[in-house]
């Protein structure tokens, strides 16, 4: 929030990451010198008024005893009582996450961190929408919900439960989860889960070629054929491919200021992978954003993990490996509209995509393209649909034309 007022993040350039909210709405208040105005000025509220923001909890007993007092509130604010957390609060909702700022501010400005924790300690004080319950525990009932995925994307894709969760669950076009179980996959190819105990009982022949591969809840559940080509992949360069067990990364928690429990969860998963990593394997992840809370999100909570690499980062480092691959494809022409927190926060990794494909005897282009306006699940929130179409139409929409038509 140490703002200087450089105003870089009012930026008009389309095609630039930073700032999507800003480029949607041409609002000032949602940008990040707006957002950190806000947040100077609450601040500076709250410490007339001797509140001290370390002591917010949200869960357990506490969160039962200010139930009444946030019912109250929650009541007094739809009856028009005036409270200036609510201007920032609408400032921050309209936010991304997507650390846009974070690459590319001058100075660094970390919105979503500062973020986070305005809404644990906004919703102390009043009720949180059903949406964030959705979203924040996501991770945790994917698992179970996996398990019937037929039932599940039946009753996402019938009309009355979509008007539902549009006007009351605040969320828009769920995406359909997997009817293909990755584990099902897995046991098809012979991967098997990594645990610290079969890895130190590979050769340090067999460790010098294997690699683990952490999972995360959007591509395990939702996209489960990319995993698997990532595991066929890894396989044809000649890696023997471990898959780590799933475990909730927390990223959505944090997004939606759930603190408490995304140290828990980033407590239990450093562990996890802590104990993996003693073994000497690399750890890989797919998603970027989801990949980058390990290097990011958890340091700053004092979770520090071992390395996990983003794919590319990891292939990048074994491009003689990609050799006799490249010698069985034809040569094409691809192009890569990049993730913004992959191209802000990584900003290494496009070259990198590059390098790869030039590895496996292709040519990758890297289109110029801002924020497509999804955000994990910023799009899929009713309140932020249009802003997200906005968004995805200022650059995505036409190269996405322009290739269909191609």
């Amino acid at each position: 929030m140490f703002c200087n007022g450089n105003g870089a993040c009012y930026n008009y350039d389309p095609k630039d990451a930073m700032c999507p909210s800003w480029k949607g709405t041409r609002e000032r208040i949602h940008s990040p010198k707006g957002r950190a105005s806000l947040t100077r000025e609450w601040l500076r509220l709250m410490s007339q008024q001797g509140v001290d923001l370390s002591q917010t909890p949200e869960k357990g007993v506490n969160a039962l005893f200010s139930l009444p007092k946030r019912i109250k509130n929650t009541v007094g604010k739809w009856r028009g009582e005036y409270d200036f957390s609510h201007e920032v609060n609408h400032a921050m909702q309209g936010c991304l996450a997507c650390k846009s700022c974070v690459g590319q501010c001058p100075i660094k400005v970390n919105v979503p961190e500062f973020r986070s924790r305005f809404l644990e300690a906004y919703y102390s004080r009043y009720l949180r929408p059903a949406k964030d319950y959705l979203v924040g525990g996501l991770e945790y009932m994917i698992p179970t919900l996996a398990r019937f995925p037929a039932p599940y994307n039946t009753l996402m894709n019938n009309a009355l439960v979509k008007r539902l969760l549009r006007q009351y669950g605040g969320m828009v076009d769920s995406p359909a989860i997997c009817t293909y179980p990755l584990i099902k996959g897995l046991q098809s190819r012979g991967i098997d889960f990594a645990t610290p105990e079969r890895l130190l009982k590979l050769t340090d022949a067999q460790r010098s070629k294997s690699v683990v591969l952490v999972q995360d809840a959007f591509t395990s559940y939702f996209e489960t054929p990319l995993v698997l080509d990532v595991v066929d992949l890894l396989g044809e360069l000649g890696f023997n491919v471990l898959v780590a067990p799933f475990l909730p990364n927390g990223k959505p928690l944090h997004v939606h200021g759930f603190m408490q429990a995304f140290e828990k969860a980033a407590r239990k998963n450093s562990v996890m992978l802590k104990g993996l990593a003693s073994t000497d394997v690399p750890l890989i992840g797919i998603d970027p954003s989801m990949t980058l809370t390990y290097r990011q999100e958890y340091e700053k909570a004092g979770y520090g993990v071992p390395e996990v690499q983003l794919i590319q980062e990891w292939l990048a480092q074994h491009l003689t490996q990609l050799a006799p691959l490249s010698e069985q494809l034809p040569a094409r022409e691809y192009y890569y509209l990049p993730h913004c927190t992959e191209k802000t926060s990584a900003a290494p990794s496009l070259k990198q995509w590059q390098e790869i494909f030039k590895g496996l005897g292709q040519s990758l282009h890297i289109q110029p393209v801002g924020c497509c306006g999804m955000s994990g699940t910023y799009g899929h929130e009713t309140a932020n649909l249009k802003t997200s179409k906005k968004i995805y139409e200022l650059s995505w929409a036409e190269v996405v034309a322009d290739e269909q038509k191609q």
